[in-house]
């Protein structure tokens, strides 16, 4: 038991590791993402404003889970929170310390620390934004001594034409912790800390940025 809870511990820090946005697609809007949508999704997602989709990419080491949220607020003022990385303690509450440690070009480079139980698990993000379509992506600086094996993922916004003051989130999110834990318990455990780590998030956002855990 101490083992499973340990496990879910570190999940719940590391599947939802994009607490920093930089921009979204100016092409598309939340309407037309929606009406890509199938119905039952769609109705989940007015009833419940976070929602899990399928697995994309399988059962492999490429497959990412994959949700949709939304948030009572404008787009612009959902970057603007979020990014503000040194704030992500205030809704994620194992997150120790952020600090970025380089800027480039295309994004930037931070380091994380969390601490589970009496240990402390560090590791650095590289976030990458597609200046076309504004997507953000990070995964792991191959070039730290990380203390988990991977992390990969993505962050999509999507503004409500219709609707200024609200905005659809579309995030992506494949970790693995490392040996420690078997690759089907985390899958199990990474879809309800997901779910967690967004209802989190999206009251954060909705109170701009008053609201704690």
């Amino acid at each position: 038991m101490q083992f499973l809870t340990r496990a879910d511990s570190i999940l719940c820090a590391l599947v939802c590791a994009a607490a920093i946005l930089v921009g979204s697609d100016a092409s598309a809007d939340a309407e037309e993402v929606l009406a890509a949508t199938p119905p039952e999704i769609r109705q989940k997602l007015a009833d419940q404003s976070v929602v899990m989709l399928e697995e994309v990419g399988g059962d492999g080491p490429e497959s990412f889970l994959v949700a949709m949220v939304e948030f009572k607020s404008s787009r612009d003022r959902v970057l603007d929170l979020l990014r503000e990385a040194e704030r992500q303690p205030e809704y994620r509450t194992e997150l120790k310390k952020v600090r970025t440690v380089e800027t480039l070009a295309d994004g930037r480079v931070d380091e994380q620390e969390l601490k589970i139980l009496f240990k402390t698990l560090t590791y650095r993000l590289r976030y990458r934004e597609d200046p076309e379509t504004g997507r953000l992506t990070w995964s792991l600086d191959k070039d730290f001594d990380n203390d988990i094996a991977l992390m990969d993922g993505f962050w999509e916004l999507y503004p409500y034409q219709g609707d200024p003051d609200r905005t659809l989130g579309r995030f992506g999110s494949n970790v693995d912790v490392g040996k420690g834990v078997p690759s089907f318990v985390q899958k199990g455990m990474s879809r309800k800390t997901v779910v967690r780590y967004l209802r989190n998030l999206q009251q954060w956002v909705d109170s701009d940025g008053a609201w704690r855990p």
